[in-house]
C-alpha cells in the first residue's frame, strides 16, 4: 500500500490532510456525510446535514452542530465543548476527488499527556511531541490518518484495513489461528488478523506523527517580557 501524505500543521492549531481519491465528488461526499457510510470507516454517529443541524460521534458524546455545508463541496462542523471545527472541502481533481480536510483547536493549553489508557495499554500516542501548548498527539494525529486510508478503501469496496502489508505479527496471527482451526469460524479467523494488524499500524502511526509533528508544526512566538 503505497503511503500516503502526512498530515501539514498550517499552525500549532491547525492541521490539515489532503487526500485524492479515484471516484466522483458525489460518492465521496456521500461517504462523508451519510451515517451508514460514515459509520464504516469514521466513527458510527448521526448528522443532519443542514446548517444549524446536529451530528453525534461515537459512545463518548462528542457532538455539535453543522456550521456550514455546501453539497457537494464543503462541510464545517463544530464541537459543543469547545470553539474547535473540523471541515471537510472537496473539488474535482484529475481522475477524481480531491479532499482537503482542516482540523482547528483554539489555543486552550496547557494541554495534558495521556501515558496509558484503560482500554488501550499498548497505544503509545499519547505525548505531546510539538509542546504542552499545542494539542497534538500522535495517536489523535495518527488516528485521522488511519480513517482516511480506511476511506479510500471503503470508497474501493474492500475491507477497511486490508490492505495493510502482512507483518511478522500478522503472520504470526494468521500462524495461530491455523493452529486453531476448529475453534473459530473463517470470518473470525480473519477478523482476529485484521484487529491486531490495525493496533499495530496505530502505534506504526504513532511513531511516524511523533517524529512528524516535532519536525514540522510551527514553532511556538516568543513571549513578550514585561
Amino acid at each position: 500500500m503505497a503511503e500516503a501524505e502526512l498530515a501539514r500543521f498550517i499552525d500549532r492549531f491547525t492541521m490539515e490532510y489532503v487526500r485524492t481519491y479515484p471516484h466522483p465528488i458525489e460518492r465521496v461526499w456521500r461517504a462523508i456525510i451519510e451515517p451508514e457510510e460514515f459509520g464504516v470507516w469514521f466513527i458510527k454517529g448521526r448528522l443532519d446535514a443542514r446548517v444549524g443541524g446536529r451530528y453525534w460521534f461515537g459512545d463518548d458524546g462528542f457532538q455539535g452542530s453543522v456550521l456550514a455545508i455546501d453539497p457537494p463541496r464543503i462541510l464545517r462542523l463544530g464541537d459543543d465543548r469547545s470553539n474547535q471545527f473540523f471541515e471537510y472541502q472537496l473539488s474535482e481533481a484529475a481522475g477524481g476527488t480531491r479532499m482537503r480536510f482542516v482540523h482547528h483547536i483554539p489555543p486552550a493549553g496547557p494541554y495534558e499527556e495521556v501515558f496509558s489508557h484503560p482500554d488501550y495499554p499498548d497505544d503509545a500516542g499519547g505525548d505531546l511531541p510539538g509542546g504542552l501548548d499545542t494539542p497534538w498527539r500522535p495517536g489523535f494525529v495518527g488516528g485521522f490518518h488511519a480513517m482516511f486510508d480506511e476511506l479510500a478503501e471503503f470508497l474501493d469496496g474492500v475491507p477497511c484495513g486490508s490492505r495493510l502489508p502482512a507483518t511478522r505479527l500478522s503472520r504470526i496471527a494468521q500462524a495461530w489461528t491455523l493452529r486453531h482451526g476448529d475453534e473459530f469460524s473463517d470470518e473470525q479467523k480473519a477478523r482476529i488478523v485484521l484487529g491486531l494488524r490495525g493496533r499495530e499500524r496505530w502505534n506504526e502511526l504513532n511513531d511516524i506523527y511523533r517524529a512528524h509533528i516535532k519536525a514540522t508544526i510551527p514553532p511556538a512566538e516568543p513571549t513578550k517580557a514585561g
